[in-house]
């Protein structure tokens, strides 16, 4: 352990960079200062109105994905992509987008030729927060979220505040449950900060610390042996709720949903306070988001679901549970027990 807990610190050090960005004319001129006219940009085509393809001194390929596409076909279009643009180990790919595109590009990048180079350009509050630091990448398959995938780090990762503006509210909303998941499990001051406010908005500042939690996190435990598994709080059950819906639940109202069941068994294992689980729930509420699910799935097949959930074992799963805000524990619940709360 003591060796894997080395190796993680060494890569995350050497490989990963952050830069932060307050507008988008200040991240076309860093884009056009660092990279040279052979990097390939792949870019969302969610993306298109703001033209990065006339601004950058690059090649450019907009691709267009959703949930219910991060698959293996996705990624043989990537493939295809890189093998049209006669890339090479020696080559350099920018991703500008979600979280989704993020993840497919980073899955083929990382095993186009045994891997090139990648840097991200996180276009959504959720992938700046969460999607694109750590080294995770993959896609769906019919088993579940991410069952295929490789730990591979992107040499930078570029957030820009103003891209923020191209979010629908809903997307935006997405987001913030990552942001006050991070806060729950290592940050009081992030969790008050967004219960109190009375908007919904949050800063740059706000998203850094959010960012700083994950970094921080990664850096000591980057292949998920232990302390990694922290940040999957909420997303055990938030996995259950997408992989139900057929992912018509989006990856932030599944997550908040499932912060709230993490937390009934947080209080009745731990002793949570309720007033958390209020504030919480007032939370939800003012961003309009549902905390309870109607399950279409037995109790069966919701077991086979979690079966296959990369934090199980023959008939366990490691969930995160909280004794209070920032203190954060994982346990070992049988399917059964699981399955037995979040139904009833």
């Amino acid at each position: 352990m003591m060796l894997c807990n080395q190796y993680s610190i060494f890569w995350m050090k050497k490989m990963t960079n952050n830069i932060y960005l307050e507008t988008n004319s200040g991240l076309i001129e860093y884009l056009n200062s660092n990279y040279t006219s052979d990097t390939l940009f792949i870019i969302d085509s969610n993306l298109s109105d703001i033209n990065i393809d006339e601004k950058v001194n690059a090649r450019v390929s907009y691709f267009e994905i959703k949930e219910d596409t991060k698959n293996l076909a996705s990624v043989e279009k990537i493939w295809d992509l890189l093998f049209e643009q006669n890339l090479n180990r020696s080559s350099e790919i920018v991703i500008i987008g979600g979280g989704v595109l993020l993840d497919v590009c980073a899955f083929a990048s990382s095993t186009f030729k045994r891997g090139i180079s990648f840097s991200f350009v996180p276009s959504t509050l959720l992938s700046m927060v969460d999607a694109s630091h750590g080294g995770k990448n993959g896609f769906n398959n019919t088993y579940g979220k991410n069952q295929i995938g490789t730990f591979t780090l992107p040499e930078r990762v570029i957030i820009c505040y103003e891209l923020l503006d191209t979010l629908h509210i809903d997307n935006y909303k997405d987001g913030l449950i990552e942001l006050i998941k991070h806060g729950m499990i290592a940050n009081e001051k992030i969790f008050n900060s967004m219960i109190t406010q009375a908007g919904f908005n949050v800063d740059f500042e706000t998203i850094k610390q959010g960012i700083n939690v994950k970094m921080n996190i990664v850096n000591e435990d980057f292949l998920e042996g232990n302390k990694r598994k922290l940040l999957n709080f909420g997303h055990t059950v938030g996995h259950i709720i997408e992989k139900d819906s057929n992912y018509e639940v989006t990856h932030g109202q599944a997550v908040a949903m499932g912060i709230y069941y993490e937390l009934l068994i947080s209080k009745e294992q731990l002793g949570l306070p309720k007033d958390i689980i209020n504030s919480y729930l007032n939370y939800l509420n003012k961003i309009e988001y549902n905390y309870k699910y109607n399950f279409l799935s037995n109790s069966k097949k919701l077991i086979e679901i979690l079966k296959h959930d990369k934090k199980s074992s023959k008939e366990n799963v490691d969930i995160v549970l909280l004794y209070e805000i920032g203190n954060p524990k994982v346990i070992n619940l049988t399917f059964n027990e699981l399955i037995e709360v979040i139904q009833n």
